[in-house]
């Protein structure tokens, strides 16, 4: 008896744009790197909450009090009131029924 071979995704062609250029490796990168900054910046509160559901030892007390701090930068730059912003502006469009 022959065991199955496991069901691979098939290439869906329709997904590749025909003559677009390969992204280079500095704009992926430096893409990323802007991402991260962003999802820091705006995500420091669910960071922090994130970190304080994790499980009580010194790793976790020594993260949560230096997410604190960044929470705390954060929100002297006034990115906790446009994560809070964004994120009741996202509510009120998921509350919109047509």
């Amino acid at each position: 008896m022959t065991a199955k071979q496991p069901i691979r995704p098939r290439y869906n062609p329709v997904e590749v744009i025909e003559g677009a250029r390969p992204a280079r490796l500095r704009a992926v990168a430096a893409s990323l790197a802007a991402a991260a900054l962003v999802a820091l910046a705006l995500g420091a509160h669910p960071l922090g909450d994130w970190i304080n559901g994790l499980p009580i030892n010194s790793a976790t007390d020594q993260l949560s009090a230096w997410v604190q701090t960044w929470q705390d930068w954060m929100d002297a730059i006034g990115a906790g009131r446009l994560y809070a912003g964004l994120q009741a502006l996202f509510r009120w469009f998921q509350g919109l029924r047509f």
